[in-house]
């Protein structure tokens, strides 16, 4: 597994986040400028990744809960943005402040499941998410679907990922 083969990352938890946090919303901004967007957003109003509305919750704000509740390891936030860019290139999913909660969490509960020894029940998770239990479901069967159960990550790609973390400069992207 990566966690075996691959140092735990240097890079704090707070500094992890922050840097996933920000990597994340500057796709979503950049998305946003995007000249189809609206056409985007309406393509995927249904779509079972996407809100009604916006959650009144910031990207970093949500990464620090699920990391406050579920004790995620570092790996496993690492492993979560592989997948998420996994998502986006094969099931040409285009991240929005509507989906990316939703996206985000998927991400996060099938690494957890994937990468880590133990874990807690999906009503735990469901909680943490501030979703319905049936939803939670729904969403994670959707993602790893959407994956085509592609949840391997080589060493290779995980250290790319892992070194572009920990090499983040906050100075440019505050």
């Amino acid at each position: 597994e990566n966690k075996e083969d691959s140092p735990q990352s240097k890079i704090p938890n707070n500094k992890l986040i922050k840097a996933i946090a920000i990597t994340l919303t500057s796709i979503l901004d950049q998305n946003k400028n995007l000249e189809n967007y609206k056409e985007i957003l309406k393509s995927q109003s249904r779509a079972v990744f996407s809100a009604n509305i916006i959650p009144n919750i910031s990207v970093k704000d949500y990464l620090e809960r699920i990391q406050t509740y579920s004790n995620v390891e570092k790996s496993t936030l690492i492993i979560s943005l592989i997948y998420i860019d996994r998502l986006c290139n094969k099931a040409k999913v285009t991240l929005t402040y509507y989906n990316i909660h939703r996206i985000l969490f998927s991400a996060i509960l099938l690494s957890i499941k994937f990468n880590e020894d133990s874990f807690y029940d999906n009503k735990y998770y469901s909680q943490i998410a501030g979703v319905k239990l049936k939803e939670l479901k729904t969403l994670e069967y959707n993602f790893i679907k959407m994956l085509n159960c592609e949840l391997y990550v080589s060493k290779e790609l995980y250290d790319k990922y892992q070194i572009y973390l920990e090499n983040f400069n906050f100075d440019e992207n505050n």
